[in-house]
């Protein structure tokens, strides 16, 4: 009997372009994009400049190219520091039925792999499907549990994703694709602590899911044995990091049934779980035309796992931590109007004005959403101000789910707003050359990655 890295190795290595829709195509391709916007963008936080600055100062080989640096290194790195500068921010793509952000640890890792193979686009969008694949369907089986014992499952499960693309890139065989899907998992790592103490690493978490993606293969290919049973053996990743998992339907529409087709975009800078009380709060400030002065106080009602990542009630210190705080996040949306990446800043935190409506946002869980998470990640907000009136909505699902679209306007408008940096011409040129990867070579679009301003 196959083990469950066997099954998926066995479908990866038999895998082809041809087989893969054009509505999954086009998703990939507007998903890259979505993760080099955030990525460009994440290059002006602190962390990803650390990153760069250490990865530079490393003899290897010019593999690939990092984005932010002023030359090209070895695979293995570009994927650690892309990694990073894709997570920076809090915008990159998810999943809501695993709590996992996918792509921010297979695009890196495949597209350094790709573009030291000199491969073309194809192959690429290929590679990231099937680590969407894997990323996705481990973790809905592991989730809710995973995340409640403390685990960010985006490291943990994001570094299986990271081997099955490479694997494909390097056109493993079966038995070679167990082994670095075998050896992935023994490298899963990634805890939540980092929500009460050190936000500013934990884009290392899928920095070194990426990198661990691109070790596994590199050994793979050479002749190492990684553990077939890794998953759901007596010392396995299922039993060491969850108190249960649930395999029924793991490979259901395997092949058929593409889980790159139900992750969200993100269009606030902050974690998901913050993001339906963002969107209510707006709604009912532009339908009643409600300033932020006239705010009395804000009580949002939403899911456990919500509450138990952003819902406490001390305030940041930290533009990052920030990215976690329900109330600091809806005040600073409240008085900016939105949540973009440009809001988080020390100067939006220490404003006092923020800090005072902040102060009056209360947050909690009820069984209405407790029971209807993951199928629904959704709040209820209610606004009062200061004269007396009372408002209140219901969002179920944020924007940018799939039953909740973004569309590729919104896509693209939401990649120039994070690549303002860059010369319209400039993004523009990344714009197109991505949308039209499946007829360019890799090397096409890394070119242009490698001439970013500000290197």
């Amino acid at each position: 009997m196959k083990t469950i890295l066997e099954t998926f190795a066995e479908h990866f290595s038999k895998s082809t372009f041809e087989q893969l829709p054009p509505e999954v195509i086009e998703k990939t391709k507007l998903l890259i994009v979505d993760y080099l916007g955030v990525s460009i963008a994440g290059l002006k936080m602190d962390f990803p400049r650390m990153t760069i600055d250490y990865l530079e100062s490393l003899e290897g080989v010019a593999q690939s190219t990092l984005m932010g640096a002023t030359r090209k290194v070895p695979a293995i790195h570009a994927a650690l520091g892309n990694g990073v500068a894709g997570h920076a921010l809090d915008m990159d793509d998810g999943f809501r039925y695993g709590g996992v952000h996918a792509g921010v640890a297979v695009i890196p890792a495949a597209l350094a792999v790709a573009e030291s193979l000199k491969l073309d686009g194809k192959q690429l969008i290929l590679s990231i499907v099937c680590g969407y694949e894997i990323v996705n369907r481990i973790s809905k089986a592991m989730n809710p549990s995973h995340l409640g014992r403390g685990f960010h499952t985006t490291g943990t499960i994001g570094v299986l994703g990271a081997a099955a693309a490479c694997g494909v890139l390097f056109n493993l065989n079966k038995e070679q694709m167990a082994s670095a899907l075998g050896m992935a998992a023994l490298q899963s790592a990634g805890l939540l602590e980092i929500l009460n103490d050190g936000a500013m690493v934990k884009p290392l978490h899928p920095g070194k899911a990426a990198m661990g993606g691109v070790l596994a293969v590199e050994l793979a290919k050479r002749g190492a044995k990684g553990p077939m049973t890794a998953l759901e053996g007596e010392k396995g990743l299922f039993k060491a990091m969850a108190d249960s998992v649930n395999t029924d339907g793991l490979f259901d529409g395997l092949g058929s049934d593409f889980y790159i087709m139900g992750q969200y975009i993100k269009f606030h800078a902050a974690c998901r779980h913050i993001h339906p009380a963002i969107d209510g709060l707006l709604d009912i400030m532009r339908k009643e035309k409600i300033s932020y002065q006239e705010i009395d106080a804000l009580n949002v009602t939403t899911y456990p796992v919500a509450i138990s990542f952003c819902g406490t009630s001390t305030l940041p210190e930290t533009a990052e931590a920030a990215k976690f705080s329900l109330a600091s996040s809806c005040a600073m949306a409240a008085f900016y109007g939105d949540a973009g990446e440009e809001r988080y800043s020390v100067e939006t935190v220490q404003n006092q004005e923020i800090k005072n409506l902040a102060s009056r946002v209360t947050s909690s869980a009820n069984t209405r959403w407790a029971d209807a998470y993951p199928r629904e990640r959704g709040a209820n907000i209610e606004l009062r101000t200061t004269s007396g009136k009372k408002f209140s909505t219901e969002i179920p699902l944020s924007k940018g789910e799939p039953e909740n679209p973004a569309s590729d306007e919104d896509f693209i408008r939401k990649f120039k707003q994070n690549t303002a940096s860059q010369s319209e011409t400039f993004s523009q040129r990344i714009l197109e050359t991505t949308l039209a990867l499946d007829s360019k070579n890799v090397s096409d679009l890394t070119a242009l990655l490698g001439k970013l301003q500000g290197n």
